[in-house]
């Protein structure tokens, strides 16, 4: 197929030892020239590597993201080119009619970097930052989503293929690509206009008043903080439980539609509905629960159910992330509601001095915490409320946990 020319508007900068174009280009020119940097890769089998991981379930969920979001946005794609010419085009005589001193304000040479960069069509091109975006664009334009008038930013410097050349590159790559930080949990659940568990969570804490501050710490950290009167639990730990009960409500295993692509309005009061009726379940089947809710001074409710000697499991966040696995657990496997399953499992112990908490994720010893024993205490969990255990062998497992060869298995409630 053969590539024409192209012309692209442009600013020329230098970085370090790098000479660089920060570009506009049209997406579907960047879905056409564009390719993966397994051209830095001197072998087939990882070449192919690289382009199977790329073209995977991620590529998708970019695609959706264009294809499903008018506020759809990304930052500057890194590109490299070899084997071509691009030429740089410099405006030059820059003037301006309305205001002629404004140009005598420009740094020195700050005119000389604003001009075209131009394509012959013979350029190779890879993307050395980006490539998940790319690939989700080029997925995107296959599937004939309507793009023609989006212009994707890019940074478009040179590469060589002798040896340094090639070291040179890839420890840009390298570099761009390790020193990127993931956006923070908080950050997300703070600012995040298409994650549903997001929108969810600052709605509860901003509108319901069984959630508005202190009942729940808008802090980042996932534990419960020193001081941590009247709080039920953290946001951080509120966003991981409207995570679970959506999944369970859409019957997915993965989160990316949850996360990506923002509902309708309607939607979005569907899953706040549908969250509300889950804690509306647990403080009917709960009364501390429901005690802290209503409360207006709930700082008394939670020295009453949360201190030193451990406490109501459902004030620790592992302990209200467990019960709300188990809710969700038994609703699946009896196909009940969810509060119904609520109901049945509050049959469960609630006190963190005793089994299946106890030794588990509590240490009486100590008074803390102990998150080690989160899974240990699910499946005595599942046990006691005959759910289907995930591993055979419960009881030689829970001894060997708990450092004690002549326990026993804790009841069954169900």
């Amino acid at each position: 197929m053969t590539i024409k020319p192209l012309l692209l508007p442009a600013l020329r900068g230098s970085f370090g030892s790098w000479v660089f174009y920060s570009c506009l280009i049209p997406i579907s020119e960047l879905g056409q020239r564009v390719h993966y940097a397994q051209e830095m890769q001197q072998t087939e089998e990882l070449s192919k590597l690289i382009q199977r991981v790329l073209e995977g379930s991620r590529a998708q969920q970019i695609a959706s993201y264009l294809s499903s979001t008018p506020e759809r946005f990304f930052n500057s794609l890194v590109l490299a080119t070899y084997k071509g010419e691009p030429k740089w085009l410099e405006v030059g005589n820059f003037q301006s009619q309305r205001e002629k001193k404004i140009i005598d304000q420009l740094p020195d040479g700050m005119a000389d970097s604003i001009g075209f960069l131009q394509f012959n069509g013979k350029e190779r091109i890879f993307a050395i930052d980006g490539q998940h975006r790319l690939a989700g664009i080029k997925r995107a334009l296959s599937e004939s989503v309507p793009l023609e008038e989006d212009l994707v930013p890019i940074i478009v410097v040179g590469h060589k293929t002798t040896t340094a050349g090639m070291q040179r590159t890839r420890r840009l790559f390298t570099t761009l690509n390790k020193t990127a930080v993931s956006v923070k949990k908080m950050d997300i659940i703070a600012l995040d206009e298409d994650d549903v568990m997001a929108i969810t969570a600052r709605r509860f804490v901003e509108t319901d008043p069984r959630f508005t501050s202190p009942k729940i710490a808008v802090i980042g950290s996932t534990n419960l903080p020193a001081k941590s009167d009247g709080t039920l639990t953290v946001i951080t730990n509120l966003y991981d439980i409207l995570k679970r009960l959506f999944l369970f409500k859409i019957d997915e295993t993965r989160d990316a539609s949850l996360r990506f692509n923002r509902p309708s309005d309607v939607e979005l009061d569907a899953y706040f509905e549908f969250a509300s009726s889950y804690f509306t379940a647990l403080a009917d089947s709960f009364p501390a629960v429901a005690q802290l809710m209503k409360s207006k001074t709930p700082e008394t409710v939670t020295r009453k159910y949360r201190h030193d000697g451990g406490g109501h499991v459902l004030f620790r966040p592992v302990g209200l992330e467990i019960i709300t696995r188990i809710s969700i657990e038994y609703a699946k496997h009896h196909q009940v509601e969810l509060p119904k399953a609520v109901k049945a499992i509050s049959a469960l112990p609630t006190d963190l001095g005793k089994r299946p908490y106890a030794g588990t994720i509590w240490d009486a010893r100590r008074g803390v915490v102990v998150l080690k024993g989160r899974q240990m205490a699910l499946e005595l969990c599942r046990h006691m409320t005959n759910l289907p255990l995930r591993k055979k062998d419960l009881l030689p497992r829970y001894r060997d946990f708990i450092g004690n060869k002549s326990a026993k298995l804790p009841s069954k409630v169900l």
